[in-house]
């Protein structure tokens, strides 16, 4: 099979952070497809992505068991203190998703529906105005190492699947709890929801008579955890992804053809207030058909 780097981009985050140790998401794909780098390199998208890569890439990669037990990192989001932001406009051209409103020696804002917390703002703040705080997540929670699923999965070596159906029959939702296994073995979350993942109710029915004392319910609880958590991901690199093309995009007609704006630091405060009050409200209405769609 043929594979190019547009493949591998759709795996990733999209943070555009560099923390890959590549400018970017794009070239870093195209460095997993000549071998120059690892598919663990993106620490945001965690085992899960580093899982996905390697199997596109035909590489070695972790059990399924391993990654389920492997928490995805907590998606983060940019806080500027207000108190100490001077004003510099550093961290808006450092913005790769446009996500930072203001004006020259006016208070900074950052918009919470378009941050990544991909923390390229960090680094050019001359004065560490910008802390980076945890983010909304999905009402089922993220995975994370504290919970028993994760920890059971951490510490339990269970023989093979027997296969013998003594799980079908204690299932209280009429379930097969060997075939969701075997989705879960390749992480195979789509296969999974469609065998009836989501209806799984953890009862522990099936833990108790499988002989291979593979921890099921572990397995189903921690899958229904990070199911949710992948489509948050998801979501997020999509939406990140067209707002990385749209401010190219403002960039280079910017540069094609510039507009005629006067510098805001010539202007009254008054005047700048309303400016930075009026690019919100253009910011947040241009988002609004992405954020709606499903």
């Amino acid at each position: 099979m043929i594979l190019d780097s547009a493949a591998l981009l759709m795996l990733l985050p999209r943070l555009e952070c560099g923390q890959c140790g590549y400018a970017g998401c794009a070239p870093y794909a195209e460095a997993l497809i000549s071998g120059e780098a690892e598919p663990a390199a993106c620490t945001p998208g965690g085992a899960y992505v580093a899982y996905q890569l390697s199997q596109r890439l035909g590489l070695p990669s972790s059990s399924a068991q391993a990654v389920l037990s492997d928490p995805l990192p907590a998606p983060q989001i940019a806080r500027i203190d207000e108190g100490r932001c001077i004003g510099c406009t550093k961290c808006i051209e450092a913005c790769p998703v446009d996500a930072i409103v203001g004006a020259a020696h006016q208070l900074h804002g950052i918009l919470d529906d378009l941050c990544t917390g991909c923390g390229l703002c960090l680094p050019p703040c001359p004065v560490d105005c910008i802390l980076m705080m945890p983010a909304d997540v999905p009402a089922t929670g993220w995975p994370a190492l504290a919970t028993p699923p994760a920890s059971t999965l951490r510490t339990t070596e269970a023989a093979p699947c027997t296969a013998c159906g003594d799980c079908e029959v204690v299932c209280a939702t009429k379930l097969s709890p060997g075939r969701l296994l075997g989705d879960l073995q390749q992480l195979d979350f789509a296969a999974a929801l469609e065998n009836g993942l989501s209806r799984c109710t953890v009862c522990g029915a099936c833990d108790a008579v499988c002989p291979s004392r593979i921890p099921l319910s572990a397995y189903f609880a921690q899958a229904q955890i990070t199911v949710a958590a992948v489509e948050h991901m998801t979501q997020a690199a999509v939406q990140a992804a067209d707002r990385v093309a749209a401010r190219a995009r403002r960039l280079g007609q910017r540069a094609t053809a510039p507009v005629s704006l006067p510098a805001l630091e010539t202007i009254s405060g008054a005047a700048a207030s309303t400016e930075i009050e009026a690019s919100i409200m253009r910011a947040r209405l241009s988002v609004r058909p992405a954020l709606g769609r499903d």
